[in-house]
């Protein structure tokens, strides 16, 4: 399943948990909301004045995360 459409299927006590044992960083935590309230990454990569490269190498960063967590 892909990430954004993972997290938006989530509750928001479930979200919390999840980003509380990831130890995101700022810029990872941002787009990490972003994708829980499942927004696309033009839209993330316009909302945070990044590249969409740039949100996708920090959507790399948070799946590998969130893959160490399982």
């Amino acid at each position: 399943m892909r990430l954004g459409k993972y997290l938006s299927s989530m509750t928001k006590p479930e979200l919390e948990e999840i980003r509380e044992n990831l130890n995101l960083t700022d810029e990872e935590e941002v787009v990490f909301v972003q994708l829980s309230k499942g927004r696309n990454k033009t839209c993330i990569a316009d909302n945070c004045m990044i590249s969409t490269s740039t949100v996708d190498n920090r959507i790399k960063a948070i799946t590998n995360k969130l893959n160490r967590l399982r």
